[in-house]
């Protein structure tokens, strides 16, 4: 009872029969009694027939006419007088007659009578006639119609329904066998590859059969072996390149500390080594903080909590705040906001996107190089453009620059220390609200990233 094709097989087989019971207690019995009641509709009308013409033409000629009618194997006829003696009767009457006779009173009939209604276990179907003629006799017609049509006619019903069965039986084998074919089989290949894609094997090939929900499941299947493979490329990847990020500012650290605390160590070259152990120590300290911030975006309890933000005291607000780390440099951060654009979004989150986009901008545009920021309308939505005239970003590392530890020109991109890990945050933010970001640059002219949200 483990495998699935079998517990269906057994739930259509007690459906089968659970369908076909009811139909049995429901159709058998009606059916019978509508063949039933149509017998003994037809003997009334055949006894209340020959009780008229009786009546209407009471004769020698008429009692023969209608022994005539009536002497057939299946069917018999008696004509008793108003003492209840048999007057005439056909063949098969008046062999079995003392055994019928014995069983009723007919002097007590009124009517049109069915008297033997039941069919099992008796060879006929009894009815009785009284009449009584314009000229003073009276009687009783009384009437036989065999009950071996209902009783073949009761068997061909009951043969029907066991062949519906043994039917219904064969039908299911063939069900079983479709089940088998085309539902258990994929799910079985499907139960395999997830045990190999749970081993850490992810080449997984499963066909793609069908349209419908099982084809729909082999390919989700397919699409997370292939993105299991690509996340485990990835955290290998992602782990090595943290390694090696954190072990070189260690190695500083471990370095030249063991190097300022050697006696001989003038001041002024001891102060020299202080100050880049307290470099890396920032650049070591801000790594760690980047990998607790995407750690907490991975979090599944991790929410955007949005408002509406008036975008043009928001800007300038974190511009005012940055200005002066841009003017250090002999450079400008320059702003443009659209009056009364509204932006529905998490403002702390919002902040963090654009002091990362302007931060970057600042690190990577060099001295004397211009930032500006743009805010307006695009439908309901929001654009937000950051742009700076610095030295761009080679079209092959376009797609790139939002992986995480990606940096372009390393040694460069330490001198201005970067983490590597603030535009991979930047774009999960702005993808946790729904929005999208793209990036445009050209070599010697600058970069622009556009944000819409």
């Amino acid at each position: 009872m483990s495998k699935l094709s079998v517990k269906l097989a057994v739930c259509f087989l007690v459906t089968i029969l659970l369908l076909e019971g009811l139909l049995m207690m429901y159709l058998h019995p009606n059916i019978e009694q509508a063949r039933l009641d149509e017998e003994y509709t037809r003997q009334l009308d055949t006894g209340a027939n020959h009780r008229e013409v009786l009546e209407d033409n009471f004769s020698e000629e008429t009692i023969h006419h209608i022994l005539l009618m009536e002497s057939r194997n299946d069917r018999g006829v008696a004509l008793l007088d108003e003492e209840q003696q048999i007057v005439d009767a056909s063949g098969q009457i008046s062999a079995e007659w003392q055994q019928i006779a014995s069983r009723w009173d007919f002097s007590m009939i009124t009517e049109d009578t069915i008297l033997q209604r039941e069919w099992r276990g008796e060879p006929y179907l009894v009815s009785a006639h009284p009449f009584t003629t314009e000229t003073g006799e009276s009687g009783t017609l009384v009437m036989l119609q065999s009950t071996s049509a209902i009783q073949a006619l009761m068997d061909t019903l009951n043969f029907h329904f066991l062949l519906a069965g043994v039917g219904s039986l064969l039908i299911l084998g063939v069900i079983y066998l479709l089940v088998t074919r085309f539902l258990t089989q994929p799910l079985n290949r499907m139960k395999v590859a997830t045990e190999k894609l749970s081993k850490g094997n992810f080449n997984v090939v499963l066909p793609i059969e069908s349209k419908d929900e099982l084809g729909e499941l082999a390919a989700s299947i397919q699409k997370l072996a292939r993105d299991l493979e690509h996340l485990q490329k990835n955290r290998t990847e992602f782990l090595s390149s943290i390694s090696h990020e954190l072990r070189t500012p260690l190695t500083y650290l471990a370095g030249y500390s063991q190097v300022a605390m050697r006696l001989d160590v003038q001041p002024a070259e001891k102060q020299r080594y202080l100050e880049i152990i307290r470099e890396e120590t920032v650049r070591l300290t801000a790594l760690i903080e980047d990998l607790f911030e995407l750690a907490k975006l991975e979090d599944p309890s991790f929410r955007i909590v949005k408002e509406q933000i008036e975008m043009e005291p928001f800007v300038q607000r974190i511009c005012q705040r940055l200005a002066p780390s841009f003017e250090q440099q002999n450079s400008h951060l320059l702003y443009t906001t659209e009056p009364g654009v509204v932006t529905y979004a998490d403002p702390l989150r919002l902040e963090q996107i654009l002091v990362n986009l302007l931060d970057n901008a600042r690190r990577y545009g060099g001295k004397g190089i211009d930032t500006q920021i743009r805010v307006h309308r695009e439908g309901a939505k929001t654009r937000i453009v950051v742009m700076d005239q610095g030295q761009g970003i080679e079209e092959n590392e376009r797609e790139a620059i939002f992986d995480r530890l990606y940096r372009i020109e390393k040694s460069r991109s330490r001198s201005h220390g970067g983490s590597g890990l603030g535009l991979s945050i930047v774009k999960e933010l702005v993808e946790a609200h729904g929005g999208s970001i793209q990036v445009n640059s050209e070599l010697g002219k600058g970069t622009i990233f556009t944000i819409v949200m």
